[in-house]
């Protein structure tokens, strides 16, 4: 029968008596039409038949004794009748997201956050000037636009971000900062960041304490803020300073060689999850603390996925316990498998987690000019290695002097 008799609407019925048969025979006679006609207990019988059909069946199941009652109504005038019947709960969900769909296609909140100097009523004027306000509506503001042509047209401003969240208006400033000049006044001592081995050195201002080659400790001072008039290189190698020292800014480089060291392992054996390609999408609709499920099942039947959420509250004026947030929610479908290493890829692999924790540590210009990896003792079933980067780089920093050194000192 098909669409044809969704759309015309259909009855299951079922028809209970001493001589169901009967019924079904005198109804076709009678040019009534049935369908789908199966026994389904002894003296019970289940079939379809339309409506019109129905009405004329009642009366022959009556004249032979027999009871029907309706199982199930099917088609599109039910779906109308039900319809029909709850008009205003209909209208009012339509009316409902309508209102809701408009209101949100407005600013209502705009919240502003970075300011440091720059007061705040100057960046609502300014926002002002861009059409951002109450009331605008958001799909006619070009944010990425905006943000540009904002941070270009204040000169105290470095960026402006824009992002919009539901009905409100994020603006994030920075501001711009002038790079200070170098403050000489503040005189003092190079001393070391790290420990280290002295490779090379290169003074600008200030007297060196130590020299290429020599081992160091971290705090300690690599090159003094005072300068003496007057050095004298004494007959066992060391100098003597002379005079009344002043205190100078000490600058310059002091490049040493440092040992970074890192702790990598890998078990023999691990678990890893891998997607089936499979996913459930979940739609969700929380209102008052209650989740109501609109699209995809209730529960998920996976024993392995990764989840990823995003919502969007789409009425963010509301207080929180009134507030309508609408949820997606993706399961991706994972398989669990066993993988194995030998000693040798377990080896490797336990070097390249180390060296990504080392690299993950240092700045653009540390030089690495050499690499260590000793294999540590432990579990069977681990690989534990410690992978030492030898690198080159300035540890000097600058350490403000407060106190007065005597006269006279001797360096070697």
């Amino acid at each position: 029968m098909g669409w044809y008799s969704y759309f015309m609407g259909y009855l299951i019925i079922i028809i209970e008596g001493d001589f169901p048969e009967k019924v079904i025979n005198m109804a076709l006679t009678r040019g009534i039409l049935l369908w789908d006609i199966k026994a389904i207990e002894n003296n019970k019988i289940m079939l379809k038949v339309k409506i019109p059909g129905f009405r004329a069946l009642r009366h022959i199941v009556k004249h032979n004794g027999c009871r029907m009652k309706i199982h199930k109504k099917v088609g599109m005038p039910f779906k109308l009748s039900w319809i029909k019947r709850r008009k205003g709960l209909i209208y009012g969900s339509v009316i409902f997201f309508i209102s809701l769909y408009i209101l949100s296609s407005f600013v209502w909140f705009i919240e502003i956050t970075g300011m440091e100097k720059i007061k705040e009523s100057e960046i609502n004027d300014l926002a002002l000037q861009y059409g951002i306000r109450r009331g605008a509506n958001i799909n006619s503001l070009d944010l990425d636009k905006l943000e540009i042509e904002m941070a270009e047209n204040h000169p105290g401003i470095a960026w402006v971000g824009l992002d919009r969240e539901g009905t409100k208006i994020s603006i994030k400033i920075a501001e711009k900062s002038l790079i200070p000049k170098t403050e000489d006044h503040k005189k003092g001592h190079l001393i070391a960041l790290e420990d280290g081995i002295i490779e090379e050195m290169l003074i600008l201002q200030g007297t060196p304490l130590v020299q290429e080659g020599d081992t160091v400790k971290k705090g300690q001072m690599l090159v003094s803020g005072y300068i003496y008039p007057e050095i004298i290189v004494n007959d066992d190698g060391t100098q003597s300073f002379d005079g009344d020292p002043e205190l100078v800014k000490a600058k310059g480089v002091v490049r040493a060689v440092v040992d970074y060291k890192q702790i990598g392992s890998c078990p023999l054996e691990k678990d890893t999850y891998i997607k089936t390609g499979e996913t459930i999408e979940q739609i969700i609709v929380k209102f008052k603390n209650k989740n109501i499920v609109i699209k995809g099942p209730k529960e998920v039947n996976y024993k392995y996925y990764i989840q990823t959420t995003k919502s969007k509250n789409i009425m963010p004026w509301r207080n929180k316990d009134n507030s309508v947030e609408f949820i997606s929610q993706v399961y991706y479908e994972q398989n669990k498998k066993k993988i194995q290493y030998g000693h040798e890829e377990a080896f490797k692999e336990a070097i390249k987690k180390a060296e990504k924790e080392l690299g993950s540590k240092f700045k653009k210009d540390i030089e690495v000019v050499e690499k260590e990896v000793n294999l540590l003792p432990g579990d069977s079933n681990i690989v534990k290695v410690e992978v030492t980067w030898k690198c080159v780089h300035n540890i000097a920093k600058n350490l403000v002097a407060e106190e007065k050194p005597q006269n006279k000192t001797e360096q070697p």
